[in-house]
Parts: C-alpha cells; sequence; structure tokens
C-alpha cells in the first residue's frame, strides 16, 4: 500500500534514528559484555550451582503434587465407596472420634497442620511455562547463604572415564561374577591374552570351609562305672547316667541329643568330665541331632561322612527307609562306610551298640588256617607255601611265620594274591594273622582298636616301643585275668594264637612235639644236616652224647641270628629249643610259665636253689630211680631217659624210624651252577622264607642263602662222608 505524502516525508528522519539507536544500544552492549567477562566468569560456578538448586526445588515440587494428586484421587475414592457403605463411614468416623478423646491434643495439632498446608490449586487447561534462565538467575539465595568465593568443581559425570577413582575402591571375600581384564591383585610380568575364570592371587583368606577335622575322644567316658570317682559319678549322673546306661553305649536318651539342645547345668556337667560342643555332638550324638542342611556347615563338614553311608535329606527327614548301611553290623560295612563311621567317632561297640559277636569273636575265625599243615588242600597248601612262603613248621606253630608280622596293606601283589588264594580277606588278616600289631598307635585310636590293647597293659610308649612291654605280653592264656582275655579276644586272639600252639600231632608225654632229627646218630643224619649242625658247634661227639653241647646251655632269645636259621633247619623254635635242649636253665624263675614252673619245684627245684644253679637231689638219681611222679613231671620240661642220663645216641636211640632222608644226587659236571639247587627233606625244619619264633625276619633268608651254598659245594665236590 502506497503511504500518504504526509507520512512519507517522515520516514527519512525516523529511519536515521532507530539506525543511531540500533548502533548505541550494541555498542553498550559491547562495552558491558567486555566488562562482565570476568565477573561473569566468576559468577559461573555459583549460577551453577543455583540452577542445580532450583532443579531440586523443581522435582520436588512435582514430586508433592504428585503426592497431593494421589491423596486427591484416595479421597475421591473413599467419598465414592462411603456412598454404597454409609454405615461403614460413618462407624470408621465415629472410631476415628473415640480415638481423639484422649489425644485431644494431638488432633488438634492435626487439624492445625491440615489448615496450614496451601490449598493445591485446581488444575488449568494450558500447561504452565517452565523456568527461563532469567527466572532461574533470579531466585535469591536462601537465608543466611551467601554466595561462594571459589567456583566448585566441575561435575564429574562424564562419558570418559577419569584419571583416578573418585572414592576408595571397596573391598569383597566373593569372588566377582565374570573376571576382570587384568589381574586385580599383583599383575604378573606380561599380561595374559585372555583372564583366568578364577581369580589366582588375593590378599584376603579364601571362603572355602575348613577341612573336616575329627574331634579327640573323651577317653572317661569308655571307662567302667566303677573305676570312676564319686564326683566323677555324680556328674555323670546329672547326666542321666547310672550303672547300666554308663557301662552299656547307647542306653542314655540324652546322647541323641545335640550340644545345643543341653539345658545349662548338663552342660557345665558335660564340661567337668572333658566335654565340648563338638565332641560332645560327634562321639556322643555323632550329629544326629543335627538338620540334614546344617551338616555342611562350613565349620561341621559331617554330612560328607553320612552321604558316604548312604543317607539323604529323604532317609535322614524319615520320608524314605535308612540306607542298607544302618543295618549292618561294623564289620560288615564296607571299607569305605567303616571309615566314614570312624569320622563320626563310631567304633565297633557304639556301632553295634553292644556285642555282635560271632563264636565270640568280632569277626568269623578263618578255620583253614588253624588245620594242621598236611591237612591243608592242595591249593591251599600250594598257595601258602609258594605265595606266603609258610614251611610245615611255620604254619603248624601258630604265629611262627614271618608274614604275619605284615598287615593286609603291607602285602605285596604277589603275597597278596596268595593271601586271597588261601582264602583270607583284609578283615581276616588283619586281625586274626596280624592281630592289627603293624598299625600305627594313632591308627589303633582312630578305629578303637587302642582300647582293649589298653586292657592288656598297652600304651603309646609301649606300643612304640620305648618302654618295655607290659606284662601280659610273657603270660600263658590261662594267667591272663577274664578282662584281659575278653580284650585279647576283640583282636581275634584264643588259647591257641596266643599261645602259638604247635598244631603238630603230639602223641608223647611232653608238652611240644618232639623234634626227632635232633635224635638221629651223627653218622645217619644227611650230609647238609650235619653241616648246619657243625655251624652251631656240633661234633659227632657233642651231638651223639645228649647234653654236652655248649650252646644247648642258651635259651632261643641268647642265640644270634644266623644260630636261630640252623636251629630252624634241625627243626627248633623257640619253645621246642627251651624245653628239649635248654629245660628253661636260661631263664629267671619268674619268667618260667607256670606249669614248667610247677614240674620243676616236683624235682626239688625253688628259686633260691635256681639262682645258685645248685641241683636238687633228684638230679643225682638214673631214670629208671625216679618215681612215676617224678618221670612225668621230667617229662613237662622236656626230660627223657636218654637225655635225662646223658646217654649216648645209637641207632634204636629214638622210638620211632626218622624219615629217611633223600639222597643226594651226584653233580652232573656239565650241569649249570645257577640252575635249581636240591631241596632238603622236611623233618619239621624251616623252609626258605619261614621265620624265627622271635619274629625275626634275616633267619630265614640265611638259611635259605646256606642250604643252597652247602647243597652246592658239598654234591659239586663229592664230599659224601665229610666230618
Amino acid at each position: 500500500m502506497a503511504l500518504p505524502p504526509s507520512r512519507r516525508g517522515r520516514r527519512g528522519p525516523l529511519l536515521v534514528l532507530g539506525l543511531l539507536f540500533v548502533a548505541s544500544t550494541l555498542a553498550a552492549a559491547d562495552a558491558e559484555g567486555a566488562s562482565a567477562i570476568t565477573s561473569n566468569e566468576a559468577a559461573r560456578g555459583r549460577r551453577s550451582l543455583a540452577t542445580l538448586k532450583h532443579a531440586e526445588a523443581r522435582r520436588r515440587s512435582l514430586k508433592e503434587e504428585e503426592d497431593e494428586e494421589e491423596d486427591d484421587k484416595n479421597d475421591k475414592q473413599k467419598e465414592e465407596d462411603c456412598k454404597g457403605n454409609a454405615k461403614d463411614c460413618e462407624e470408621e468416623e465415629d472410631d476415628k472420634k473415640e480415638d481423639c478423646k484422649g489425644n485431644d491434643k494431638d488432633c488438634e495439632e492435626e487439624e492445625e497442620d491440615d489448615k496450614k498446608e496451601p490449598k493445591t490449586p485446581e488444575p488449568t487447561d494450558e500447561p504452565t511455562t517452565p523456568p527461563g534462565v532469567a527466572d532461574i538467575l533470579d531466585t535469591p539465595s536462601p537465608a543466611g547463604v551467601g554466595p561462594t568465593y571459589a567456583p566448585t568443581d566441575p561435575p564429574t559425570i562424564s562419558p570418559y572415564p577419569t584419571a583416578f577413582p573418585s572414592a576408595s575402591p571397596t573391598r569383597t571375600t566373593m569372588p566377582t561374577a565374570s573376571p576382570s581384564g587384568s589381574p586385580s591383585a599383583s599383575p604378573s610380568a606380561e599380561p595374559t591374552a585372555v583372564p583366568s575364570a578364577a581369580p589366582t592371587d588375593s590378599a584376603m583368606p579364601s571362603m572355602s570351609p575348613l577341612p573336616y577335622q575329627r574331634s579327640d575322644r573323651v577317653d572317661l567316658r569308655y571307662q567302667p562305672w566303677a573305676s570312676l570317682t564319686g564326683d566323677q559319678q555324680s556328674l555323670a549322673a546329672q547326666l542321666g547316667y547310672d550303672q547300666l546306661s554308663w557301662n552299656e553305649l547307647g542306653l542314655n536318651p540324652l546322647e541323641n541329643d545335640e550340644w545345643a539342645d543341653l539345658t545349662r547345668e548338663q552342660k557345665n556337667a558335660a564340661r567337668a568330665l572333658g566335654y565340648d560342643n563338638f565332641s560332645w555332638d560327634c562321639w556322643q550324638n555323632h550329629f544326629q541331632g543335627y538338620r540334614w542342611i546344617n551338616l555342611d556347615d562350613p565349620y561341621i563338614q559331617a554330612g560328607q561322612w553320612w552321604k558316604t553311608l548312604g543317607w539323604d535329606i529323604y532317609k535322614w527327614n524319615q520320608y524314605q527307609d535308612a540306607p542298607e548301611s544302618d543295618g549292618k553290623s561294623w564289620y560288615e560295612l564296607s571299607d569305605e562306610e567303616r571309615y566314614a563311621a570312624a569320622q563320626l567317632c563310631y567304633s565297633r561297640e557304639s556301632w553295634d551298640e553292644g556285642d555282635v559277636l560271632v563264636d565270640g569273636f568280632p569277626i568269623r575265625r578263618p578255620e583253614f588256617r588253624y588245620t594242621h599243615w598236611y591237612d591243608l588242600t592242595d591249593d591251599t597248601r600250594t598257595a601258602v607255601d609258594e605265595r606266603l612262603k609258610y614251611s610245615a613248621l611255620t604254619w603248624n606253630v601258630l604265629g611262627m611265620g614271618r608274614i604275619e608280622g605284615k598287615g593286609w596293606e603291607e602285602l605285596t601283589p604277589y603275597e597278596e594274591a596268595g593271601a586271597v588264594s588261601a582264602g583270607f580277606t583284609p578283615l581276616t588278616w588283619d586281625c586274626w594273622q596280624n592281630h592289627f600289631r603293624s598299625y600305627d598307635w594313632e591308627d589303633l585310636v582312630f578305629w578303637g582298636l587302642d582300647q582293649p590293647y589298653a586292657e592288656l597293659g598297652w600304651t603309646e610308649l609301649k606300643w612304640n616301643g620305648d618302654e618295655p612291654a607290659p606284662a601280659s605280653a610273657s603270660l600263658t592264656w590261662k594267667d591272663l585275668t577274664p578282662a584281659q582275655r575278653q580284650a585279647a579276644a576283640m583282636v581275634c586272639y584264643f588259647r591257641d594264637n596266643w599261645d602259638g600252639t604247635d598244631m603238630t600231632p603230639n602223641y608223647s608225654d611232653f608238652p611240644h612235639p618232639k623234634v626227632k632229627q635232633r635224635y638221629v646218630m651223627w653218622t645217619a643224619l644227611p650230609v647238609e644236616i650235619r653241616y648246619i649242625a657243625k655251624g652251631l658247634g656240633y661234633t659227632k661227639k657233642t651231638w651223639d652224647e645228649l647234653g654236652t653241647a655248649e650252646i644247648e646251655q642258651l635259651r632261643w632269645e641268647e642265640l644270634t641270628e644266623a644260630q636261630k636259621a640252623d636251629a630252624m633247619t634241625l627243626g627248633f623254635y623257640s619253645r621246642t629249643w627251651d624245653c628239649f635242649h635248654n629245660h628253661y636253665r636260661g631263664y629267671e624263675w619268674a619268667d618260667i610259665d607256670r606249669d614248667s614252673r610247677d614240674a620243676l619245684q616236683n624235682l626239688g627245684w625253688n628259686e633260691a636253689n635256681w639262682a645258685t644253679s645248685e641241683e636238687p637231689p633228684s638230679y643225682s638219681n638214673a631214670w629208671d630211680s625216679l618215681s612215676d611222679q617224678e618221670q612225668a613231671m621230667a617229662n613237662d620240661v622236656c626230660f627223657f631217659e636218654d637225655n635225662w642220663d646223658g646217654n649216648a645216641l645209637v641207632a634204636d636211640a629214638i622210638e620211632e624210624d626218622p624219615v629217611p632222608p633223600e639222597e643226594v644226587a651226584p653233580a652232573d659236571p656239565n650241569a649249570d651252577p645257577n640252575a635249581q639247587q636240591p631241596t632238603f627233606t622236611d623233618l619239621g625244619g624251616g623252609a626258605p622264607g619261614a621265620s624265627s619264633p622271635d619274629g625275626s625276619t634275616s633267619s630265614v633268608n640265611m638259611l635259605e642263602t646256606r642250604r643252597a651254598i652247602v647243597s652246592t659245594l658239598l654234591v659239586a665236590c663229592g664230599m659224601y662222608a665229610l666230618l
């Protein structure tokens, strides 16, 4: 549209004035901006703080508004509910008034607070304008708070990692779910390509559970009631024990309670008897009072042993039947089950809750072991001969075999195969053959086998050889007390194997079978036997004239290992040597067994003349001059007419003809000197691998070597008329 002339003329001056105003305004702004740069920089931190404060206040305001809207909504809902339930609302109002009767002041204060609260304005159709920068800058600081003199640090939130952590790192004892990119403790010299799955180095202790360790046994609990002091019996009575429940394990119901279930008085009494919480729970309760989930607690770790015995949570809580092991006796358990039960502080007595015995023994006796050598089956005799190195002598004399000094775990595979072939099991071997003598004392304690040995007088020092053996070791079976016999039976002893009985048939009047070969004339002996006899110091004269050889004045224990080996070749062992040769003259009077001592007393001996070697008058009488009773007593110490009178051996000096010796075949001059050598006739003598009665291990090896050398030399040289 065209302007009128009047206004068109004024347009020029107005435009000029406008331009001048804009220019002056911009110049002033530039000057003001230049002068305000420093002040703006100084105030930047303050504005940032004010902005943050305003934002926080705005968030609080919005939260309050939301809460108020929620309250209004609840009130409206309540009014709607009250329209249909006026009676309930009236009752609620009445209840509120009743509550205020006793709390008038509180109700008045609540009403005053409600009046002071500003009413929320009604919502408008248009949204409110968000605060601008001017609003933020113009927001006054709270009363009493002035501006900061220095700007605060810039905010730490950043899309980039900081050079140093803002706070000290937190420590944790648990490993992270995923491995970190680099080791967290001390990095290796060269970084690995891929981090390990679990940390390999840590300055903190590991959280793995402690290994299970069985508590020490409270030995007082296994002493007879009669041996307890009055105070100890009183303490036991506080725990519900009497003589019967104390002596018979498992009868006291209190043993079904764990330590935590005991009263304070019961705990004090148990402590006075030597228990603590863990020893009570193990040795008395065997952890049976625990919940299944608690058996694997870090400081318990007993669940593993119950699991080995076949238990799980369902059987433990009686939702299912008990496992098979629960119905087995102690020695019917497998090796693994019995070990687990021992870890739970069971022994044979506490597991079986009484004596579950077979013919009075904890393990069935292997009857074949107590069968005479020649009554064994061919297979059994071959197995024990070839693999276990028994001979007729070492098999028939119980306890004489060197192999019996080994426990089952000490047998070589070759020996173990022979034992299995003969009919032994690990248990029957360790009990009936070894009597657990190869066990360390700690092993005896673990299995509860130290208790029967303790009844026999053994202690750890005696067992280890640091102190002399107890008196029971030198007693015969009939000299043991009933309690000692019962204890010995628990480690598979009975009269025959305790006394070392010789199973060789003995139809004579002597206590031991007569060694026939000793009473064969010198000239009738095989060449090899004469050579062995010469090694013992015999000559033709001292051999044929009984009782004149110096070596016969020594008892078995005084012989060297080589002499024992030679004596075994002749058919002797400790008891036959000491009886037929020495007649116990090398013994102290108190060390002679009771039967032999009674026989010597009937012949006129007593402790005084025995010590001075002053022979009683009966020894000056000829055999025919002795009374029948004296002859019988002389037989009990292995005297008969020839060795009593000192007669010389003649062709008919023995009652029965000796077993004729095998002929020694002439040597083949072209034979291999390393070929197997001829063996000896078994006349009751030892065989390769046999041991000395005192348990020595070298006598038989020396015997085997000597016999081979003698046979080779004599046969090769044709020295049939030697000596």
